[in-house]
């Protein structure tokens, strides 16, 4: 979906569906859904790596989405400090135990940041790439297809998108391994909410999105859902995904 996170893949992987003459596809991504583990595998590195703390934007999605809200201004310095200090408190022990010259602290950071990597970003590429799902772009807009209203742009239902573009697998376990985030849709409507909750309010979110005609994603079992990404991925990469409704 056009979720900004998926923004920040690009031009490796496609995750949004553009059109076939976009200048965004290029011709390896008709391959993307075989390398896409291979490229998940330094999300942590990407994300280590990233200055955007210090701009206060995320680059991957300028101009459309700014991070430096009246909060965050506030307490920019706070925020540096802490990025810098988790930064330093990462890389400088092993290489202190180790010995600057020893080759032991690359492997152990290397094996941590693939590890996590791998964990993160299937998780998050599961929850939002997944066969029939609704995508959108930034705008909060969709086009009105009566051709009396000569196409008008209409807002969209922040709920319903929330679900659409989002999709949720397995039960209580999963939600025991994952920290809640394989209730990824209820974890969108409700994001202050304890993910400890997800298991017992998401029977009735699905009942409420049958009532109102929302299409509810739920995969029982996460190979399901891995399976279906990655499709998905293959799809987007050669321009045979399904399109959108909104």
């Amino acid at each position: 979906s056009r979720d900004p996170d998926s923004a920040g893949a690009e031009p490796f992987l496609l995750f949004y569906n553009y059109p076939k003459d976009s200048e965004k596809r290029q011709w390896y991504h008709k391959f993307q859904g075989y390398y896409l583990v291979a490229i998940l595998s330094g999300f942590w590195a990407a994300l280590f790596f990233s200055w955007d703390f210090l701009t206060l934007k995320k680059s991957s999605v300028q101009p459309a989405f700014r991070n430096d809200t009246t909060y965050i201004r506030k307490n920019y310095w706070i925020a540096l400090v802490v990025h810098l200090y988790y930064r330093l408190s990462f890389v400088l022990p092993p290489f202190l135990h180790h010995g600057l010259l020893s080759w032991k602290p690359f492997v152990h950071i290397s094996v941590f940041a693939v590890s996590v990597s791998l964990y993160l970003g299937m998780l998050f590429t599961l929850s939002h790439n997944f066969e029939g799902v609704e995508e959108g772009d930034l705008s909060q807009l969709k086009t009105d297809g009566d051709n009396n209203t000569g196409n008008q742009r209409k807002p969209i239902c922040w709920y319903s998108r929330q679900v659409e573009t989002s999709s949720t697998y397995g039960g209580l376990i999963s939600g025991w391994v994952t920290g809640g985030l394989n209730f990824q849709i209820e974890h969108h409507l409700f994001p202050r909410m304890s993910s400890a909750w997800y298991p017992y309010i998401a029977p009735k979110v699905r009942e409420i999105c049958q009532k109102h005609g929302v299409k509810y994603a739920h995969f029982p079992w996460i190979w399901q859902n891995m399976y279906s990404t990655f499709k998905r991925v293959s799809q987007v990469g050669n321009n045979s995904a399904h399109k959108a409704k909104f």
